[in-house]
């Protein structure tokens, strides 16, 4: 007779978009491991409400979870459950979700890296695209490469306004692409408080982009954006010096104006590249910040990831 091995069943228990508590139950089974699976998976929907609950130190909200998830890096969160039943190194288990009392089960996917572009049928769409965590993961050497990604769904667009001559829209490409690294890197923050473009730009280029200071830059991002004008309401009252935009292969002599600033758009380019490698360097120093990353870059939508329906209502 083949032997029994322990297998279990975690509980992650959910109030309020928070993970809270986890839970373990221990069962002993013989047979395939996918047998053994189907097991866990059947008595998940019956036991969740005899396990004991055990309280997290710190709550896990379920973004960050969902990007711990997306790395296949949520067993380090049952490191401490394993350990109390002396579970081994490479136990056998079932994750099941329990969102404020009720057990929810999506879809089933295997544990590990969550690549989304192969998620099975059934989870209310029918689009398919490219999950970009794969797609840009080094398959060798298992590192994130982040340059490629934020080229293909930025410069490579940037490139081809400004070799084809248009300048401005390039401008405004690059502006609403500080905005969005500023906020994968800060977050969203409440009106009135230092724009995270700023303290983007102060983080990672402390000389000034092209010479000219965040704030300015800042202005400047806010007349084109909103108007597509050089006049955003603090350069109008003369409060803010005005920034002129130019393309040239050499800079061009100061302004007389002690209010106006010329700023050569091939020297904003290069230092915005510059600024960018700095902040790609600090996730190979820093790889706990890839968690915020996932979380928030998931919400960027991109010209290369393009949703392809393959069953729409017409078809049926």
């Amino acid at each position: 007779m083949k032997k029994h091995e322990s297998v279990y069943n975690i509980y992650a228990f959910f109030e309020a978009e928070q993970l809270r508590a986890m839970g373990i139950k221990k069962y002993y089974r013989q047979g395939s491991d996918q047998k053994k699976l189907d097991f866990l998976r059947e008595r998940a929907m019956l036991d969740f409400s005899s396990v004991q609950r055990v309280p997290l130190a710190q709550p896990i909200s379920k973004g960050e979870y969902y990007s711990r998830e997306r790395l296949g890096n949520t067993p380090e969160i049952f490191e401490p459950l394993f350990a109390s039943v002396n579970a081994g190194q490479t136990p056998l288990y079932c994750v099941t979700h329990i969102v404020d009392g009720v057990p929810v089960v999506d879809q089933v996917i295997p544990l590990g890296p969550l690549d989304v572009s192969e998620l099975p049928d059934g989870m209310g769409r029918a689009e398919r695209m490219d999950d970009y965590l794969f797609k840009y993961l080094d398959k060798e050497t298992g590192k994130f490469d982040m340059t490629a990604l934020i080229n293909d769904d930025y410069f490579e667009a940037m490139r081809l306004l400004f070799n084809s001559r248009h300048f401005i829209s390039c401008f405004k490409l690059l502006v609403s692409f500080l905005d969005t690294v500023a906020y994968v890197e800060f977050g969203d923050r409440p009106p009135r408080t230092t724009p995270v473009f700023i303290d983007w730009i102060r983080a990672f280029f402390t000389a000034g982009i092209a010479g000219a200071t965040p704030e300015e830059l800042w202005e400047l991002r806010n007349s084109l954006l909103h108007m597509s004008n050089l006049e955003s309401r603090k350069v109008a009252e003369r409060k803010i010096v005005r920034l002129l935009p130019y393309v040239a292969s050499k800079d061009r002599a100061p302004s007389t104006d002690p209010m106006t600033k010329y700023i050569n758009f091939k020297n904003v380019i290069e230092d915005v590249g510059e600024a960018v490698a700095k902040w790609i360097a600090t996730y190979n120093e820093h790889p706990e910040k890839l968690n915020t990353f996932i979380l928030r870059y998931d919400l960027v939508v991109s010209d290369d990831r393009w949703a392809t329906i393959t069953n729409t209502l017409a078809e049926q």
